[in-house]
């Protein structure tokens, strides 16, 4: 499901490949996932007659990579928000960043002018709060589910910390 895998393969850029009886064809993870718009619509880019047969994930030497999951309890049960974070670093700054968001929509959501925003900086507590409040600046949580614009910050910045080597 995207909420399973799609953020953490997503922010490492991993592709997926999908074949039919007319070939096969590479996907990336950040556009594998669809919302659908009405009811029985797929949630993938999968067509009837295709099925997944591959992931796969770049290789990523010299990339720091975190998921920070929020969860209401331990044992079996879905996260109530998520992040996954891929920083590629040029001595104590980062070079590249990607920050991907599960379980605040219905497909992860690429929070690409966060990731922008760290360009250059090295992490730091301060750094990763502001890239977390980056992430969720454009959210618009449904009545019932507002908190989890707090609780998708919060695992931004913590994935973060988490990839940078600082403990949360």
């Amino acid at each position: 499901s995207a909420s399973c895998f799609g953020p953490a393969l997503s922010a490492l850029g991993a592709k997926v490949k999908i074949a039919s009886a007319a070939g096969e064809r590479e996907v990336a993870v950040a556009d594998f996932f669809v919302a659908p718009s009405a009811d029985g619509q797929r949630e993938t880019v999968i067509k009837p007659n295709e099925i997944l047969t591959a992931i796969i994930v770049p290789a990523s030497v010299g990339v720091k990579s975190a998921t920070y999951e929020v969860r209401q309890k331990e044992a079996l049960d879905w996260p109530l928000a998520a992040a996954s974070v891929a920083l590629t670093m040029k001595g104590t700054a980062v070079a590249k960043a990607s920050i991907v968001m599960g379980h605040v929509g219905p497909v992860p959501v690429v929070a690409e002018s966060a990731a922008a925003m760290l360009a250059g900086k090295t992490i730091t507590a301060e750094t990763a709060e502001a890239a977390g409040a980056e992430a969720v600046k454009a959210a618009t949580p449904l009545s019932g589910n507002t908190y989890k614009v707090q609780l998708a910050k919060v695992a931004v910045k913590r994935a973060l910390l988490t990839a940078a080597g600082i403990k949360v």
